[in-house]
């Protein structure tokens, strides 16, 4: 079951990472977060973790009814805000029996909001406007947008334009205000099931450091290192990072 980072959509290679699972024998549910890409629902383009997690508590039970679905070998996959979604769903009580976490915002460890949108976020903010918007990526260092690193302007637009044209450069204030406040890595020592963490050392995004320090504590918790930055996972890196998802979910899935 996958879903998406910080404002991208299935599009964005989600469909490649599911040919290859698929491939490998797995039934594969990829769908875009509530109010994004091809999904409904109101408010548009909120990245509240509270509605993405409830997101993949109804995917896990939805899927868990399908004939044939085995409810009992449900794998979660997400990447980047997703990561860390799943790196806290893996510590509560939900029925299932792995999870992999790519490139995973931890809350902790990564860069400030450029200036320029941090200013528009508290303005909004103290004017009561949470259902005002702000760019998701911006080109500046001190642009309005709340991604800048790693040359995310660049990858998202040009991603866009070759294959996902429903994605929008555009994210609801109270959402971006929810997202700033939550901390997966908080709950890395509560994991409960089998997780994965794919980290990329050049990372500069979503940088795993404050995670790859303490989960050699962690015996449920595994680390895989794969060359590049936050965005090379998805295409240059995409063999280095699909791999050893494959063989996660192989191993935890087995009948």
């Amino acid at each position: 079951m996958m879903a998406h980072g910080l404002s991208a959509v299935k599009e964005m290679f989600l469909d490649v990472y599911a040919e290859a699972f698929a491939g490998a024998g797995m039934t594969t549910l990829v769908y875009d977060h509530f109010g994004f890409g091809a999904s409904d629902g109101q408010p548009r383009q909120s990245p509240a973790p509270s509605l993405q997690l409830q997101g993949y508590r109804d995917a896990v039970a939805w899927l868990g009814r399908q004939q044939l679905v085995d409810p009992d070998r449900i794998g979660l996959w997400g990447s980047s805000q997703s990561g860390g979604e799943v790196i806290t769903l893996a510590s509560q009580e939900i029925p299932i029996a792995c999870a992999v976490a790519q490139v995973p915002y931890l809350g902790e460890g990564g860069p400030d909001l450029p200036a320029g949108v941090l200013a528009e976020l508290t303005s909004a903010l103290e004017a009561g406007r949470a259902d005002a918007t702000v760019p998701a990526v911006t080109a500046t260092a001190d642009g309005t947008g709340v991604m800048y690193e790693d040359g995310a302007f660049d990858w998202f637009t040009r991603v866009a334009a070759e294959r996902a044209p429903s994605w929008r450069n555009e994210l609801l204030v109270g959402g971006v205000a929810e997202l700033a406040g939550e901390r997966p890595i908080d709950r890395l020592g509560e994991v409960r099931s089998p997780l994965l963490l794919i980290v990329a050392p050049d990372d500069r995004l979503t940088p795993p450091g404050p995670a790859v320090a303490i989960a050699p504590g962690m015996p449920a918790v595994e680390v895989v290192e794969i060359p590049g930055g936050h965005f090379d996972a998805y295409e240059a890196g995409f063999q280095a990072s699909c791999g050893p998802a494959v063989d996660w979910f192989r191993t935890h899935l087995a009948s």
